[in-house]
Order: structure tokens, then C-alpha cells, then sequence
């Protein structure tokens, strides 16, 4: 069956601190894609009151996180039908920063925020909006929602889409109601409510959306230095990829969530992120790119999740060299670049160590690591050098209005990038998307006959293709001030090219990792860290660390002749 949207209508029935409790019903309008008898959800713990089909009563159990609901009378493929079910549950008692994202989800009330205030909020992704809504928790299956939530009456309630309505209630509650009608995937829902946010605002985009951003009262200036440029990001994005189709924009100032969450309209922001305004630029820029990365174009499996956050960094890439010119563009790729070649090192006997793993459907908490963003943004931007990326950017404004509201695989990509470029890719997708790993070289010089200069390089990792990566590789020779580019083609673990120069590398010879390779395309040798980062500390947020300590010799940089 087929999510059509949800009808969310949730009250706070206690609000005692540390002891909330919640009553909902949810009422799911769904197409049947086959004959069905019966109808399962996914729902963990709460407590299920009442079940109805189309309004008529309706059997149900539960097994582990299933519930499934018997029909009274058979559904013919391509009927719709509505499963109402109403339910209690208690707010999980969430944890503040990194240390609680493993264990937060579902509804939470955060009882101290950075202010020493409570906060109520959501938390989905991945796979945790079962842990308060009967639904189908999977990315694949997007659905409109409406929601309706009564909350005491301080507190300002936000969620995804348009504000309908707002009620006073003569209990001192308030009653929010909500409309999203651009189907979303079901881990985008979000409820957010906190009494001491302050509204404020970015100059309109072009397209007439004003962005909103809800900041803490202490962070008001940090919040306007982050967002400073957004509207000009919405600009480029949609000028670039395509119009925006989501209506309203806001990021909201949130505990627990140890990054940035991409909450269709209304986007979750560390609160700990905007003591470092600039990470949290780069944070919301990436999660506005979502708007057509992930949440307007999904991916069909949890293995595809790089064609939503790999997507979503490239785009943020190409926003940011568009706006701070090459030299922040450079910046910013290299970064990107050395998280993910860090991320690989330190995963390099991991089964998930490919960009798209192969099935089964890996848990996404085991997909949720550096590789599906940095590798799979560096991926798209190899992409550019193989098809250009005039043709890249054109294709992908058509892939997000094409699939707008739907969701897609690799395979889908690889082959419609192939028919709209004339170019045969599946070497390029078995070698940088479904293998693993990347190259890690020494390279040599030495004076050749005629004045020429040979160029040695040798691959020496033991992960990846037995028989190395093919590869274009761009070099930059120097000899004092002079510098000189070349290009030649990596075939294999051993390949040498005799180039022309001008004059003869005088930083490099024989010596592997010499200085001859210095320029913004080829940074070899080990990768520098910022003061005060450890390599287990590696992340887009500066936040919770995704991965080990790398160990043994440092690591030596990846090499694509139109990577950067």
C-alpha cells in the first residue's frame, strides 16, 4: 500500500516535568497498490485505544514493532481506504548535545536546554517515527500531513508546512494547527515548542519566501550571523535545480539533535552549533539543499541514502563557491574532501565502506556515517569531469522535477545520467559508487630524454580493486616560483607518463610525497586539522563523533583530475 497523508491530532495530557504524557489519534489515508486483507504499521510502545477502518471498528495486534490491523471486508488493488487509530504514550526524557543521539527519538521533552529551559520536540531519523505515530516508517513512502496539536498555552508550537489555525483553549492551552501538502518522507515530521523563542527573519528570497529562524533570546546575533546569506542560498538553488516547493522556510533553535535535521519547513538546529556561527552557516545551507535532495526527491532504500545527504553536500558545496567566490569554493571542497578521506581510513575494514552498499537494506544507523556525504558529494563532483557540469547541473534540475515527490535509486540514476549525457558510466559507478575505497599513492619524478619529465605513480592501498583505480590524475610540477599543470591517466597500481615541462621539478625527484603536487586539485600527503580537532571528532557539524581514531601511517590524500 501507498501513504496518501496522516491527520495528526495530539494533545499534552500531563505536562508535569519529567513525567509528560501525550493523547493522539492519527488517522492514515492510504491506496491500496494490491488486494489486501489486513494492514501493518509500524509502531513501537504507546498504548493503542481504539482502532477503526473507514470508520467501522477494526481488529488489531501488536508483535514487536508491528501493528497490524485486520479489514472487515477486502480492499481491491487501487481502492483507498483510512485506518484511525487513537493511542496514548508517555514524552521520552531526551538528552541534551551528541552523548544523547543514539538513544533520543520519537517525542521528547528536553527538561534543560542551553537557557536551563524545557523544550518539547521530535526526533525521526532514522526509523524512530514509530516511537510515536502508527505509520509506515520508511523513507521511501512520503505522505502529506495535517496536524493539529494542543500544547500549554506559553509555549509557541511549530511544525512542518503552513500554520492553519491557532485556537486559546479555556484550559490555558493552545490549540496549532498545521497543513503540509507536499508529500514528504514520514522522518521529516516534526512538532517543536518552547516558550522563549524569538522570531526573526532574513530578507525574501527571489521566489517571495521570507525565511524565518527561531533562535534562543542569549543567541539572537549568532542566529542572524548564521543565516545571514540563506536567502541567497534559496536564490542559487532554485535558479540552479529548480523551483522550491515546500511554501514556508524556517530553522529552529533545538537541543538534541547534535547536527542539523532536515524537517521539511521547519529544520532542527544544534543550539550548540551557534557558538561557531560559521559551522552553522555551512549546517543550514546543507539542510536547505535537502529541500531537493531527501526531502522532495528520496531514496528508495536506506543503501541509496548518499542520493540525499551526498546530493545535499554537493549542492552546499556549489553554493558556497558560487557566493564566496573560488577561493571559499576551495575551502570548502577540500573540507569536504578530507572528512570523507579520514571517514574511509578509519572504516577501511568495514562492510558498509561503499558509498551504495550492496543489499540487504543495511540498518540506517550503520549507513549514517561521513561516507555517504563527503564521498558521495566528491562522487558528483568526479561526475562533473566525466560528463561536465553544465551537462551535470542541467541533468539534475530535470532529475529533481522529474522525481519531485517520489523516490529513486542509484541504478536509476546511473542510467538516466548515461541517456541524457550519451556516456557509458557503469565503470565509473562500480569503481567510485559500489566499490570501495580510494587511492592512495606515491608519486615519483625524474628527468627524461628531450627534456621531458617522467611521472611515476604507484597505488598503494590495500583496499579497494585488486588492480587499483583508473583515475585522470592532474599534478602541479614546481621548481621555485615556477609552476607547470599536467594531466595524465592513472591506469592501474603502477602507471608513468613522460609530460613536457618547461623546466625541471627541482621539489619531488625520486622522493614519494615530494612537494611537486601542491596545487588546489592534488593536496598529497597527510591532511592538517584544524587546533583542537581530533581525528574521532571529524564531522559537518563539529559535533558527535562518527568514527575511530584512524591508526598507523597517516593518510594519503584522493586524486581525480577534476575533483577540485
Amino acid at each position: 500500500m501507498d501513504a496518501i497523508g496522516y491527520e495528526l491530532d495530539l494533545a499534552v495530557a500531563d505536562a508535569t516535568p519529567g513525567v509528560e504524557t501525550f493523547r493522539a489519534t492519527l488517522r492514515g489515508t492510504f491506496l491500496a497498490t494490491r488486494a489486501l486483507s489486513s494492514v501493518s504499521l509500524d509502531l513501537e510502545g504507546n498504548e493503542v485505544d481504539e482502532v477503526t477502518v473507514d470508520g467501522a471498528p477494526a481488529t488489531h495486534t501488536r508483535t514487536g514493532d508491528r501493528l497490524d490491523v485486520a479489514l472487515a471486508r477486502p480492499v481491491a488493488d487501487g481502492d483507498g481506504f483510512v485506518v484511525s487509530i487513537r493511542y496514548h504514550g508517555a514524552f521520552l526524557q531526551g538528552r541534551t548535545g551528541a552523548a544523547g543521539f543514539n538513544t533520543n527519538g520519537g517525542l521528547m521533552a528536553v527538561q534543560r536546554n542551553r537557557e536551563g529551559r524545557r523544550v518539547f520536540m521530535s526526533l525521526d531519523w532514522p526509523g524512530r517515527t514509530r516511537r510515536w505515530l502508527p505509520v509506515r516508517d520508511h523513507p521511501r513512502d512520503g505522505a502529506m500531513v495535517a496536524a493539529r496539536l494542543t500544547f500549554p498555552a506559553a509555549y509557541t508550537v511549530l511544525s512542518n508546512g503552513r500554520r492553519v489555525g491557532v485556537t486559546d483553549n479555556a484550559d490555558e492551552t493552545r490549540t496549532w494547527e498545521y497543513e503540509a501538502l507536499t508529500p514528504m518522507p514520514i522522518y521529516d515530521l516534526h512538532i517543536g515548542a518552547y516558550d522563549q523563542w524569538v522570531d526573526q527573519e532574513t530578507p525574501a528570497a527571489a521566489n517571495g519566501v521570507t525565511i524565518h529562524h527561531y533562535d534562543y533570546r542569549s543567541m539572537m546575533a549568532q542566529g542572524n550571523a548564521a543565516y545571514a546569506d540563506i536567502h541567497e542560498a534559496m536564490n542559487f538553488y532554485t535558479d540552479t535545480f529548480g523551483p522550491y516547493r515546500w511554501g514556508p522556510m524556517a530553522f529552529l533553535q533545538e537541543p538534541a539533535i547534535g547536527g542539523g535535521m532536515e524537517h521539511a519547513t521547519v529544520v532542527s538546529m544544534e543550539e550548540t552549533m551557534f557558538t561557531r556561527p560559521r559551522v552553522a552557516r555551512v549546517v543550514a545551507i546543507h539542510e536547505l539543499a535537502h529541500h531537493w535532495a531527501g526531502n522532495l526527491v528520496r531514496g528508495a532504500t536506506w543503501n541509496d541514502l548518499w542520493l540525499s545527504e551526498g546530493f545535499s553536500d554537493y549542492l552546499t558545496g556549489r553554493y558556497i563557491e558560487s557566493h564566496d567566490g573560488p577561493a571559499g569554493g576551495l575551502v570548502q571542497w577540500q573540507e569536504i574532501l578530507r572528512q570523507g578521506l579520514l571517514t574511509e581510513h578509519a572504516m577501511r575494514n568495514d562492510a558498509l565502506l561503499a558509498l551504495r552498499p550492496a543489499d540487504p537494506e543495511a540498518d540506517p544507523l550503520r549507513m549514517f556515517t561521513l561516507i555517504v556525504y563527503k564521498h558521495g558529494a566528491f562522487a558528483l563532483r568526479m561526475l562533473e569531469g566525466a560528463v561536465g557540469r553544465e551537462a551535470l547541473t542541467t541533468f539534475l534540475r530535470g532529475w529533481f522535477d522529474r522525481h519531485a515527490y517520489g523516490s529513486v535509486t542509484t541504478e536509476a540514476l546511473r542510467t538516466e545520467l548515461e541517456a541524457a549525457t550519451h556516456r557509458e558510466l557503469r565503470g565509473f559507478f562500480d569503481q567510485w559508487v559500489y566499490g570501495v575505497f580510494h587511492p592512495v599513492m606515491t608519486v615519483t619524478t625524474r628527468a627524461a630524454e628531450g627534456g621531458m619529465v617522467a611521472v611515476t605513480v604507484r597505488q598503494v592501498q590495500t583496499v579497494g580493486p585488486a588492480e587499483g583505480f583508473r583515475y585522470p590524475l592532474e599534478l602541479e610540477l614546481r621548481n621555485g616560483a615556477m609552476t607547470h599543470r599536467v594531466t595524465m591517466e592513472v591506469t592501474g597500481r603502477e602507471s608513468t607518463a613522460t609530460v613536457a615541462a618547461p623546466f625541471t621539478p627541482t621539489s619531488g625527484g625520486d622522493r614519494p610525497g615530494g612537494e611537486a603536487l601542491r596545487h588546489g586539485r592534488l593536496r598529497y600527503g597527510p591532511p592538517r586539522l584544524p587546533p583542537g580537532m581530533d581525528l574521532h571528532r571529524v564531522d559537518d557539524a563539529g559535533g558527535r563523533a562518527l568514527l575511530p581514531p584512524p591508526r598507523g601511517a597517516a593518510v594519503a590524500q584522493y586524486c581525480h583530475g577534476n575533483f577540485l
